[in-house]
């Protein structure tokens, strides 16, 4: 007799199908949404890399949908003690690096809806960062041209000297306010608290003399953990326009760190461009009447002025006006040479991080935009062609003081 047997069917097997079925399905649906956003970003993105070659456009935006975000957020955020940039930062290196172990071992174990998800989520996290930077920040570096002015006049090279004493002169009286270390350094008379405290006057002066062009909201300067990691790249500050956040590497030396805290916070109101936040922040070291902030601004740039003693004619007058010069300055700016001479280890690295970057924004000079141009020279004649901007604004100062 043959006996047919009824063939065995273990019911939690289509059970297991049906949960993995209804996995798949849901995680197939939630990559065609992260591929939607992923692609709203990315219109989005697209959309303000063509605006930003407009001027007109940038302005406006920079003062109006940049303003409110700048304003909105950096309130949020002013008043936490800690860099929320360095935590995001840290974030997102650890975050990608995880995404990226998972997303191989899935592709490993042929799970690859599941592994197609994990590179999902770290493109999509990457293009909403790039997204929101190029809307806060990337706009700006097109605006129009900030409302700070020089002395554009002609200088006769006969008072070159007479400029020179006037601010040598205000220097050494400065100079003479600070205190100094055995090695030379600058002792810095406040905290970072205070500093940003006295600055926030400096800023409220700024927006008075030039009216709406400056965000008028005022951030605060925050310590960076990992600045001993930016001291090696030389990068004194780093300011992240999505968090609205002005980041101040602490082991700078003293003397710099009043126009770094000036220069990052300029940022957050809308001056994204290097050689404006460096020119801006000179005029507001140079124009206060805080001594450590005079003083700072004087250490950044009194080698484009006193250059001119070398130009006047009379060959003694470039030596008079160096010997001139107050010896706990010269030795602390001795010290700042050595300082970065001995903390370098990245440096060329950071350079070329942040030259790819300024480039990539629109700073055609990448990071040579840092650097005050020098004194174009007709050197047959020994006359100046062009001055730098630096010495027009220092031309500014001294006729504003000592009109013609």
């Amino acid at each position: 007799m043959l006996l047919t047997k009824t063939p065995y069917v273990d019911i939690n097997d289509g059970i297991k199908y049906n949960a993995r079925m209804k996995e798949l399905i849901k995680r197939n649906q939630s990559n065609f949404w992260k591929i939607i956003a992923i692609l709203v970003w990315l219109i989005f993105l697209i959309v303000l890399i063509i605006l930003k070659t407009n001027t007109a456009i940038c302005e406006a935006w920079t003062q109006s949908f940049a303003r409110w975000y700048e304003t909105s957020i950096g309130f949020l955020f002013k008043w936490i003690p800690f860099s929320l940039t360095e935590i995001i930062i840290i974030g997102l290196f650890i975050g990608a690096f995880v995404f990226l172990t998972q997303f191989t071992i899935c592709l490993l174990h042929r799970q690859y809806s599941k592994g197609i998800g994990k590179m999902l989520s770290i493109v999509l996290g990457a293009t909403i960062v790039i997204g929101l930077y190029q809307a806060t920040a990337e706009m700006a570096y097109n605006r129009e041209h900030h409302p700070v002015t020089v002395y554009e006049e002609k200088v006769e090279k006969t008072e070159f000297r007479k400029i020179n004493d006037y601010f040598i002169a205000d220097l050494n009286k400065v100079s003479k306010e600070m205190k100094f270390d055995e090695e030379g350094n600058l002792i810095s008379p406040y905290s970072i608290r205070e500093t940003n405290d006295l600055l926030d006057q400096e800023f409220y002066r700024l927006n008075r003399e030039y009216g709406n062009y400056f965000t008028p909201f005022t951030t605060r300067a925050k310590p960076m953990l990992t600045s001993f990691i930016y001291r090696e790249l030389h990068i004194t500050g780093v300011t992240f326009m999505p968090t609205t956040e002005a980041n101040i590497n602490t082991l700078n030396v003293n003397a710099l760190k009043p126009i770094t805290f000036a220069h990052e916070i300029l940022h957050t109101k809308g001056v994204m461009k290097e050689e404006d936040a460096d020119f801006i922040a000179l005029y507001l070291m140079l124009t206060s009447e805080n001594p450590y902030f005079k003083y700072s601004g004087y250490y950044f740039s009194i080698s484009s002025l006193y250059y001119l003693a070398s130009l006047t004619g009379v060959s003694t007058d470039y030596q008079e006006v160096i010997d001139s010069i107050n010896i706990s300055f010269k030795k602390n700016q001795n010290f700042g040479y050595y300082y970065w001479k001995s903390h370098n280890a990245f440096a060329d690295f950071g350079n070329w991080v942040n030259d790819i970057y300024l480039k990539l924004s629109g700073e055609k000079e990448g990071t040579s935009s840092y650097n005050d141009t020098p004194t174009d020279v007709d050197k047959e004649k020994q006359e100046v062609i062009n001055f730098s901007l630096y010495q027009k604004l220092y031309f500014k100062l001294y006729y504003e003081a000592n009109p013609k």
